[in-house]
C-alpha cells in the first residue's frame, strides 16, 4: 500500500510540475453541445490531475481538492478547439476536443487547498466588487453579487476562512451605498474589523477584445495589496442592448472565477504563514509627545523585545516617533511590553490600539 501510494503522489506531484500548460485531447458527450463541450473540459482537467489518486483514501484531503477543480474546469482551461463533433442515434451530442490546461492554475489550487483545510487562524475577509478603472463593468449591480458571492463561497467553503457578509455590513452601515472604489470600501472594512479585502474586477476594451477578470486581495489596515490574480476570457456573441451584454459577462466571468480566487487564497496563506513563522506582522506604532532622548531610547528597547524580526523608522521629530514594526507577537502582547518599556523610563502616557496600529501619546503630569 505504501508503495502505490509513494507512486501515486511522484505521478500526481509530475503531473502537476511539469510544463505551465499543455495539450489534452477529451470527449464529452450531452444533450446538447454545451453540456457535450463541458463535460469534455472537465476530462480534460481531470486528466491533468490524475485519476488514480481517487481510489486512494490515504490522500482524503485532496479528493475534496479535486472535486472543487473538477466543479470549475473552466477556469483551468487556457484554450480549446473542437476537433469533432457528432450526434448519436440516441440524439446525445458527442464533442471531441483538444484542450489546453493551465497547469500552473491547477497545482496553485491544490496547494492552497491542502494547507488551508489544517490551518488552525481563520482571518476575516470581506469581498467587494470594484470598477475604478475607466474600462470597468460596473460593479454596482444586483447581477455582480454573483461573482464576490462566488468568491465568498470559495474562501469560506473551500479554505475555511471567516468571510464576512458583505450586504448584510452595507445594509448596517452609516451609508447603505454600494460603493465601487477602493477608499470607501476599505473604510466600511475597517468599520466591519475585516483583517482583509478582495476586490473584484471585470475590465473591457472592445467589443472583439478579451475581458479579463481581476482579483486582488489587500490588507485593510495598512492598504497594501497582497496579491493579484487576472484571466482572461471572451464572449461568442454581442447585443446592442448593453444591459443584456452585462448579464452575459458576469455569467461567463463566474464560470471562470475559481482559479484566481484560488490563486489570491494561496498569496494570502504565504503572507500568512510569514508573518506567523518567519517576518511577524506588520505593525505602524507611533510615539507622540516624548522627550527626543526617550525616543531614541524607545527605538533601541523595541529591538530587544520578544518576537522581534525587524522595524523602519517612517517618520522622525524631535518630539515624536512613527515607525514600521514586524513582531511575532499579537497586538495585545505587543502593547504590554511597550507599556513596560514606557514605564521603566518613567513616563505617563496614553495609549490607544487601532488593529495593526499603535499609538503612544505622553502625558505630562503638571497639566493633570
Amino acid at each position: 500500500m505504501f508503495v502505490r501510494l509513494f507512486f501515486t503522489l511522484i505521478t500526481l506531484v509530475s503531473i502537476l510540475s511539469s510544463t505551465p500548460a499543455y495539450a489534452i485531447e477529451a470527449t464529452g458527450e450531452g444533450i446538447n453541445q454545451r453540456t457535450a463541450l463541458n463535460a469534455a473540459l472537465r476530462q480534460a482537467v481531470e486528466m491533468s490531475i490524475g485519476t488514480e489518486v481517487e481510489a486512494n483514501s490515504l490522500v482524503e484531503n485532496f479528493q475534496v481538492v479535486r472535486q472543487q477543480i473538477l466543479n470549475h474546469t473552466k477556469g483551468f482551461v487556457s484554450s480549446y478547439r473542437i476537433l469533432n463533433e457528432e450526434t448519436s442515434e440516441r440524439g446525445l451530442v458527442r464533442v471531441h476536443i483538444e484542450a489546453e490546461v493551465d497547469n500552473n492554475s491547477l497545482r496553485d489550487s491544490k496547494q492552497a487547498l491542502s494547507t488551508l483545510m489544517q490551518m488552525a487562524a481563520h482571518p476575516r475577509v470581506m469581498v467587494v466588487g470594484l470598477d475604478e478603472d475607466f474600462d470597468a463593468l460596473s460593479s454596482l449591480s444586483d447581477e455582480y453579487r454573483l461573482l464576490t458571492e462566488a468568491v465568498e463561497t470559495t474562501l469560506r467553503d473551500d479554505f475555511k476562512f471567516d468571510v464576512l457578509d458583505t450586504e448584510a455590513i452595507r445594509l448596517r452601515d452609516k451609508n447603505a451605498y454600494r460603493f465601487s472604489d477602493r477608499k470607501n470600501n476599505l473604510a466600511r472594512a475597517k468599520r466591519a474589523k475585516a483583517d482583509f479585502i478582495i476586490f473584484v474586477e471585470i475590465l473591457k476594451s472592445g467589443e472583439k477584445s478579451p475581458l479579463t477578470l481581476r482579483l486582488e486581495t489587500v490588507q485593510t489596515q495598512s492598504a497594501r495589496s497582497l496579491a493579484k490574480e487576472e484571466i482572461g476570457f471572451s464572449m461568442a456573441d454581442w447585443t446592442r442592448n448593453d444591459n443584456h451584454n452585462r448579464t452575459a459577462i458576469i455569467t461567463e466571468a463566474k464560470d471562470h472565477i475559481y482559479a484566481p480566487s484560488a490563486q489570491v487564497a494561496a498569496a494570502l496563506i504565504d503572507v500568512l504563514r510569514k508573518e506567523a513563522y518567519e517576518d511577524g506582522q506588520r505593525f505602524e506604532i507611533s510615539f507622540q509627545g516624548f522627550d527626543e532622548k526617550i525616543t531614541q531610547y524607545i527605538e533601541t528597547d523595541l529591538t530587544n523585545i520578544s518576537g522581534y524580526s525587524h522595524h523602519k523608522i517612517q517618520a522622525q521629530k524631535k518630539n515624536a516617533l512613527s515607525l514600521s514594526y514586524w513582531s511575532l507577537l499579537k497586538a495585545g502582547q505587543l502593547n504590554q511590553e511597550i507599556n513596560q518599556l514606557l514605564l521603566a523610563q518613567n513616563q505617563t502616557f496614553n495609549y490607544r490600539l487601532d488593529g495593526n496600529r499603535l499609538i503612544y501619546r505622553f502625558k505630562d503630569p503638571m497639566f493633570e
